[in-house]
C-alpha cells in the first residue's frame, strides 16, 4: 500500500504537466490574429530576383599584402624550433647511451648511468620551449591568414 501511495505522489506532477501538451488537432482551435497561414503564403506572388545592382557601389582597391614580414618571422621561429629540437634529440641520445651497456667504462667521457636524472630539468625546459615556439609559429600563421598573406611552410 505504501508503494502504491508513493507511486501516486511521484506521478501526480507528471499528470498535471501532461494536460498542457498540444497536438496537431489542437492547432485548429488556436487563432492568432494577424498571423499568416500556409494558404496566405501560397497566394503571395513569387519574389523578384535582381540581376545586377541598382547603383554601382564604391570601388575598393585591394592592395596585395606584403608577405615578407610574415615569412621572415615564420623562418626565424622555425630555425629556433629546429635548433631546440636538435638539442633535445642530442640529449635523448645521451640518455639512451647512459642507460646502455657501454656507459660503464671509466676511460670514456660519455655520460654514465644516472644521466637522465641530471638532465631532467633541461629536457623539461627544452620541451616547454619547443611548445612555446610552436605556439608562436601558430600565431604568426594565424595573423598571416587573417590579413591574406601567404607563408611558405617548407
Amino acid at each position: 500500500m505504501k508503494k502504491l501511495l508513493i507511486l501516486m505522489i511521484c506521478l501526480c506532477p507528471v499528470s498535471a504537466f501532461a494536460q498542457e501538451a498540444y497536438t496537431n488537432a489542437d492547432l485548429v482551435d488556436i487563432d492568432v490574429p494577424g498571423a499568416y497561414t500556409n494558404e496566405d503564403l501560397r497566394k503571395l506572388p513569387p519574389l523578384a530576383v535582381q540581376e545586377r545592382p541598382a547603383a554601382p557601389g564604391p570601388f575598393i582597391t585591394i592592395r596585395p599584402v606584403d608577405s615578407s614580414f610574415y615569412q621572415a618571422a615564420f623562418d626565424d621561429l622555425n630555425r629556433v624550433r629546429r635548433s631546440l629540437q636538435a638539442e633535445l634529440d642530442y640529449e635523448a641520445g645521451q640518455i639512451a647511451f647512459s642507460e646502455s651497456a657501454f656507459a660503464g667504462r671509466t676511460q670514456s667521457t660519455a655520460p654514465r648511468l644516472g644521466y637522465r636524472n641530471k638532465v631532467r630539468g633541461l629536457v623539461r625546459e627544452l620541451i616547454k620551449r619547443i611548445a612555446m615556439v610552436d605556439a608562436q609559429i601558430e600565431f604568426v600563421l594565424d595573423d598571416a591568414r587573417k590579413v591574406g598573406a601567404s607563408v611558405d611552410k617548407r
